[in-house]
């Protein structure tokens, strides 16, 4: 019997701690430990602001260091 190799994409969700806070003109926030910063209209626009420069900066970096973020199973 022989094996195939199927290929897909799979998201993976990873919890991340940032900051956020309120300002005149609307929502700051800050990811510190990926030096990522965001700004929205609201909370919930910042939020989804974020998470979204994160998983372009996570994607960056994968794709910069592709032979750290590579793994074989043996």
């Amino acid at each position: 019997m022989t094996s195939q190799v199927v290929n897909l994409q799979v998201t993976a969700s990873v919890p991340i701690d940032c900051d956020f806070w309120s300002e005149d003109d609307g929502w700051k926030g800050l990811c510190k430990s990926l030096s990522v910063t965001v700004s929205g209209s609201s909370f919930e626009d910042a939020k989804k602001n974020m998470a979204d420069e994160l998983q372009v900066h996570i994607e960056r970096i994968l794709r910069e260091h592709p032979k750290r973020s590579a793994r074989r199973i043996a």
